[in-house]
């Protein structure tokens, strides 16, 4: 809300003081939320499907409406004529009045059965127009002919199912030749600016039909220009909420990375000086032994956190990536022990490229372990290693379960599991380090999954080409 403070005296303009604020719901409803959101402007289908059932709809709902209110129409005239309150009718126009108030209720009803058939409701509207327009020359001509009072329902028929039933402008033609068709069956002999005065109706009823789809095309278009900027824009604000996230955890895990290294540093002095002390066949010797085993593997991990947190320090150094690839693939092999086949497709035109090496290869590493896990039964793996333009794109794609949509956004996330089932990963880190390392080589990471069939993660980076030796042929597939 704006607040105007004025001054107390003087001819100093006000000054408008904008208040914000800040929600912070739980996680779990954010999230509901925003899925909700997602499904509401969730475009399905191709543009031409959107398109017909957009119009579907609006045919559906004012056919219905407007042969009900037609029939009905027809009906209280038949009825009043009947019964003397109306024009001098006749045993043609009762029946007729009477028949196209049944057939037009019958359309109505028809409706309600055929409201998804796109087909269907036109020709139902076709048939309603030629009813209508056929029906009222029949009571016109049992009614006096070129003197009957409802010959004027002719053109108010043809321009009303066209001014409120919006069909294709092909079917305004329909409707125009029926309405001078029931000028022909009402009054063979009318004069000729009765003639004229349909024609140009129903030349009236097919430029409004025209007119109308031109600019339900219009419409149409603003409208799916609209969706596809707010999916670009929920696009970015996913990929930007991943970043931010992954850019405060880095600072975060960097503070802690150091925290620990010194503590790490302490224990481990203490334990070696204790251990000087102490006779090498007491329990107590063994039992240093194993808190140094575990120190260790505590800082091996602090060690990891450390290279996610500050993969921007390395120095860039010509390396082999399809060969440090290669070497990824098999580690990450060797450690599952699970029957995995590697077929390679690499550009042995791409000779060495300089890079973080350390930070390469621990993406790498992640990677190729990931996709290895993906697949607990075995599989074929294809690793690719190719040059577009001037990025080198290095991609592992696995035959795993893929991962949900839904689930798409949250890979990036330290902890999460493939596997759905809540299993944390080994080095906890995962793809949220794989991130960290390839920001530091300028480069970016792209996900590409695809539930039962599998998954690729692809790195890809700016080409800095170095003077080494080219890449050799990759031996063949190892299993």
């Amino acid at each position: 809300m704006a607040q105007v403070s004025r001054p107390q005296g003087g001819s100093v303009p006000p000054v408008e003081t904008h208040r914000s604020s800040l929600s912070i719901p739980t996680p779990l409803a954010l999230r509901l939320r925003a899925d909700r959101m997602h499904e509401q402007v969730a475009r399905k289908g191709t543009p031409r499907r959107r398109y017909i059932a957009e119009r579907r709809g609006k045919v559906a709902a004012r056919l219905q409406a407007t042969a009900a209110n037609s029939g009905a129409l027809t009906g209280i005239v038949t009825l009043l004529d009947v019964l003397g309150y109306g024009a001098k009718t006749s045993t043609l126009a009762t029946f007729a009045g009477a028949g196209l108030a049944l057939v037009l209720g019958g359309i109505a009803l028809a409706v309600s059965f055929f409201r998804k058939k796109y087909d269907a409701l036109l020709t139902l509207t076709a048939l309603a127009s030629i009813c209508l327009t056929l029906g009222w020359g029949l009571i016109a001509r049992g009614t006096g002919g070129v003197s009957s009072p409802y010959l004027m329902a002719l053109p108010f028929a043809c321009v009303g199912i066209v001014g409120l039933v919006p069909i294709p402008p092909r079917f305004s033609i329909v409707c125009a030749a029926a309405a001078y068709a029931g000028l022909w069956i009402a009054a063979p002999r009318a004069p000729a600016f009765a003639h004229l005065f349909v024609l140009c109706a129903g030349a009236a009823s097919i430029n409004l039909a025209f007119g109308r789809h031109r600019a339900s095309i219009r419409l149409f278009m603003r409208t799916e220009r609209l969706s596809a900027a707010v999916d670009r824009m929920r696009r970015t604000q996913e990929q930007l909420v991943v970043v931010e996230k992954l850019e405060a955890m880095r600072v975060l895990v960097g503070g802690m990375a150091h925290e620990l290294n010194n503590a790490l540093a302490v224990s481990v002095a203490s334990n070696q000086q204790a251990a000087k002390a102490i006779d090498r066949e007491s329990p107590a010797f063994s039992a240093l032994q194993r808190s140094d085993g575990g120190l260790m593997r505590i800082r091996r991990t602090v060690d990891r956190i450390r290279r996610f947190a500050m993969s921007a320090d390395g120095v860039l150094e010509p390396a082999d990536i399809g060969a440090m690839l290669d070497f990824a693939l098999e580690s990450a092999i060797g450690r599952a022990r699970s029957g995995v086949i590697i077929q390679r497709a690499y550009d042995v035109s791409i000779g060495q490229i300089e890079c973080h090496v350390a930070a390469l290869a621990e993406a790498l590493f992640q990677i190729a372990r990931n996709a290895v896990e993906a697949m607990p039964r075995g599989g074929t793996i294809q690793a690719t290693v190719r040059s577009e333009g001037d990025r080198i794109v290095l991609s592992v794609a696995d035959e795993g379960e893929g991962i949900p949509p839904g689930e798409l956004a949250r890979v990036f996330d330290p902890f999460y599991s493939r596997g759905g089932k809540g299993k944390a990963n080994k080095s906890g880190l995962g793809l949220s380090a794989v991130y960290g390392l390839v920001s530091a080589l300028g480069g970016r990471v792209e996900i590409h999954s695809q539930v039962g069939k599998g998954t690729e993660v692809a790195i890809v980076m700016p080409k800095r080409t170095s003077t080494g030796k080219t890449s050799t042929r990759p031996p063949p597939a190892l299993k």
